[in-house]
């Protein structure tokens, strides 16, 4: 019995990384294709929005909120740039609680702590210029 229930906690968690994974995956690509500077006050939005949109994608745990963070990265130049060539790259990080339901898993593994097994992941996307004049 302690080998399934291992086989399947290690899926439940193998399972919760891939979808964080794709989460932010896909909250990085649409905070890529907003054209906000780092530099704006838009950027706030940006993070608030990203936020959300991980927090209403399915996860395990649904009463373990997922903590997002957006940041972004000139890739030279100054903020805000004075042309159309820099570049800015936004990195989604997310983390999130998933539980564990084997107690030997929370000493056996660095990432678990009492009851639950915190996962975390991050992307990074380039965000293109804004076309000048």
């Amino acid at each position: 019995m302690l080998i399934l229930g291992g086989i399947i906690q290690f899926g439940v968690l193998f399972w919760a990384q891939n979808t964080l994974t794709q989460i932010a995956r896909d909250t990085g690509r649409w905070a890529a294709t907003q054209t906000v500077s780092p530099c704006s006050a838009g950027a706030a939005a940006v993070q608030s929005q990203a936020t959300a949109i991980a927090a209403n994608s399915s996860l395990l745990s649904p009463g373990n909120p997922v903590t997002a963070t957006a940041t972004w990265t000139p890739s030279g130049g100054t903020c805000p740039p004075v042309d159309n060539q820099t570049a800015y790259f936004v990195k989604i990080t997310l983390t999130h609680d998933v539980p564990s339901f084997l107690p030997f898993l929370n000493y056996a593994l660095p990432f678990c702590n009492g009851t639950t097994c915190t996962l975390s992941t991050s992307a990074q996307f380039r965000m293109e210029p804004k076309p000048g004049p």
